[in-house]
């Protein structure tokens, strides 16, 4: 934060979940960092090489870390805007809530680069987990912006669902 504020930087955008892990704690779902915010190894050299480590990687930040953060940053005054996923780079969630995703099957952390096929699915269910995700961000950045991010995602899954209409692809 202090380079920011030397350089007179007044946003900090924070990127708080991925396929890759989550990052933030969320109080209603556990599961989001006992499982979302680990995985087992992670892509190493060139993309095309396809080759990965066996080391676990990960952790997260837990509300009050955040609220440090964010205070520590106001000092500075630097906004931190928190960036949330809603649609693709989901597979960290849904390792840890299978039953949001359009198949109930058993996910990993994602190790590789690049965006996942699995996405959230729009049910009655994953739109609550999502709003109950939401409560708890917003209650952490008194600010008016927050990033919420649905463009890098595979049409794959968009295809089989009426979810395509509402984001206009």
């Amino acid at each position: 934060m202090n380079y920011l504020a030397a350089y007179k930087y007044n946003k900090f955008h924070w990127h708080l979940t991925d396929d890759q892990g989550c990052i933030i704690e969320i109080k209603k779902y556990p599961k989001l960092t006992e499982v979302g915010a680990w995985r087992n190894g992670s892509q190493v050299g060139a993309y095309s090489d396809m080759k990965f480590d066996d080391k676990k990687y990960g952790g997260f930040y837990s509300q009050e870390q955040i609220k440090e953060v964010v205070a520590y940053a106001a000092k500075l005054h630097i906004d931190v805007i928190p960036e949330i996923e809603i649609l693709g780079h989901a597979q960290a969630a849904l390792a840890a809530y299978p039953n949001l995703g359009f198949t109930d099957e058993k996910l990993e952390v994602w190790k590789t680069r690049g965006v996942s096929e699995d996405i959230f699915c729009p049910k009655e269910e994953t739109f609550q987990f999502l709003q109950d995700v939401m409560d708890e961000v917003i209650a952490l950045f008194p600010y008016v912006n927050v990033h919420i991010r649905d463009d890098e995602v595979s049409k794959k899954r968009l295809k089989e669902t009426s979810f395509a209409v509402i984001l206009r692809f």
